[in-house]
């Protein structure tokens, strides 16, 4: 009998649990949210609310791919992953709009990241074998990563 899934499942479990394990601590990044407003009160205040959206919806980001990371592959299957996806989506939309300002380089990698993510899915619902949940699986790991790392690039202004 030849097992199929365990390995994909392993590799797309293992890297979105990355995320998870990301530094996501606020308060660690709360202490100079207000030290470069000085200049200009007016661009101040639009910064601080645009920072105020980044950090909100990379928060929310961070959060659906967590979840991503939880989904029972084995019980549901990639129809489970793609429903999970949409969130996902959804929420790397909202940091792109909120973010692409301020941060275009983490903004258009998030963006590939996320279609990436969805050609994958594509594929492996079209032709499900160990390749196509394996490149599910690294297009989740790279997502999570650069979600990390966005993390990380904007926490000192969170």
């Amino acid at each position: 009998m030849r097992r199929r899934l365990p390995l994909p499942v392993l590799l797309l479990l293992g890297g979105v649990l990355m995320v998870g394990c990301s530094d996501d601590d606020p308060a660690t990044s709360n202490s100079s949210s207000s030290s470069s407003s000085s200049s200009s009160s007016e661009s101040g205040s639009a910064s601080a609310s645009g920072t105020a959206a980044v950090c909100t919806s990379l928060d929310q980001l961070q959060t659906s791919v967590a979840a991503l990371g939880n989904v029972p592959v084995s019980e549901g299957g990639i129809d489970a992953v793609k429903a999970a996806f949409t969130t996902v989506q959804s929420d790397a939309a909202t940091v792109v709009d909120d973010a692409q300002d301020e941060y275009a380089d983490q903004s258009a990698a998030l963006s590939t990241d996320v279609q990436a993510v969805q050609g994958a899915l594509g594929d492996a619902t079209g032709n499900p074998s160990t390749a196509t949940l394996r490149a599910v699986g690294t297009a989740i790991s790279s997502l999570a990563g650069d979600v990390t790392s966005f993390a990380r690039d904007v926490g000192s202004t969170c």
